[in-house]
């Protein structure tokens, strides 16, 4: 590629990617770190934050990944072992010509207890100290995957308050922002944003509400989810699910009812080789 067309075409995609105000998001599972040649399609799909499913919480505190492999033994990295250039593959979403300024580690799910595991270390130290094996694994985190601009907390099963707002702050203090993935519990959700906020304000920056599965009946104009941070919408697209036009249309009716913060869609796993369209979905956001 010439170097100057080169330069031309990375400050266009920055321009565009500065322009979207608003988030367009996306998660993606197993595809991302078993087949590191779909990182060249996400990085030109339009999307600008892209989250990596998913953090799960062994008993002893230790990190492991979507069920597949550990990710962080007892202060140390040992995701190199299953796979030897995930550090590296992650930091290239961000590199050269891509559309994704955002990256974010997901924690929880239905099937996981991570929750309570964080429940019970708070619970038993009396928060996070830096003796507590949360801690150290999430510092080794932080200092493993600095690309990584945040922790995306999907709780779905424990909704314990002060186990959970301890946790977040402890992870803005390490240096990660937070989010929120709720489905149900808009009251939790509130006062949990609520209370990191207060002390680390702005850190819990976006709302990703889930309009799919257990959460199909949610609507991000529904005021009870205006927890006073921008809100997302999200979609299940890709196989058997949402259609791009499908969400277009909704996307394009929530817009036309209030003040959408931008639109995430679950899961890329299911899309590889469409993911585009679901991106260019989104655009009725605008």
């Amino acid at each position: 590629m010439d170097k100057h067309y080169s330069i031309i075409l990375s400050a266009l995609l920055m321009a565009i990617s500065s322009s979207f105000a608003q988030t367009k998001a996306l998660y993606a599972g197993g595809a991302l770190y078993n087949d590191s040649s779909n990182i060249a399609e996400i990085k030109k799909s339009g999307f600008n934050t892209i989250i990596i499913w998913t953090l799960h919480l062994r008993e002893n505190g230790d990190i492991n990944f979507n069920f597949d492999f550990d990710l962080i033994e007892d202060g140390k990295y040992v995701g190199a072992r299953k796979h030897p250039n995930f550090v590296q593959d992650v930091a290239r979403l961000k590199q050269g010509l891509s559309s994704v300024d955002r990256i974010e580690f997901g924690i929880g799910s239905w099937e996981g207890q991570q929750f309570e595991v964080i429940k019970q270390y708070y619970e038993k130290d009396g928060g996070f100290p830096d003796t507590s094996p949360i801690y150290k694994n999430f510092k080794k985190l932080r200092e493993t995957f600095p690309m990584v601009d945040a922790i995306n907390n999907d709780d779905e099963l424990t909704y314990d308050l002060p186990s959970t707002v301890a946790f977040m702050k402890m992870l803005a203090k390490l240096g990660f922002k937070n989010t929120v993935v709720p489905y149900k519990n808009s009251s939790y959700w509130k006062e949990l944003v609520k209370e990191v906020n207060q002390t680390y304000p702005n850190n819990i920056d976006r709302n990703y509400l889930q309009c799919y599965a257990g959460g199909s009946k949610n609507s991000p104009c529904d005021e009870r989810w205006d927890l006073g941070i921008p809100l997302v919408g999200g979609l299940w697209g890709g196989t058997g699910q949402m259609s791009p036009s499908e969400i277009n249309s909704t996307i394009g009716d929530w817009k036309l009812k209030c003040n959408l913060g931008g639109g995430f869609i679950w899961l890329y796993d299911n899309m590889t080789g469409d993911v585009k369209q679901y991106s260019e979905a989104l655009d009725r956001m605008h």
